[in-house]
């Protein structure tokens, strides 16, 4: 993940914050709830990127000859397997 997880509470806390400052936003919850859940959301749209790339590591794994006697370049199989299966799947990194 790219950020710590206190930053990500900064992040979720600094969202509440902006979102109580605008003219017609009630909270259902309390902040705290809000904090968690925003923080917890923002945790998930970040293990999108570390599961695809786990994914994507596992898939080459099949190359694994290829790639040791030099007939294939692994940098090159994983940038277009990822950008195969980024567009595939329509993600947004």
């Amino acid at each position: 993940m790219k950020l710590s997880p206190e930053k990500i509470e900064t992040l979720s806390a600094a969202i509440v914050d902006a979102m109580a400052d605008v003219d017609g936003v009630l909270f259902r919850s309390d902040d705290a709830d809000l904090r968690l859940a925003i923080a917890a959301i923002i945790t998930d749209e970040l293990m999108v990127e570390e599961r695809l790339d786990a994914e994507i590591h596992k898939m080459l794994q099949a190359y694994k000859y290829e790639i040791t006697m030099g007939r294939l370049n692994y940098d090159d199989l994983y940038r277009k397997m990822r950008h195969k299966l980024i567009a595939e799947r329509r993600l947004v990194l």
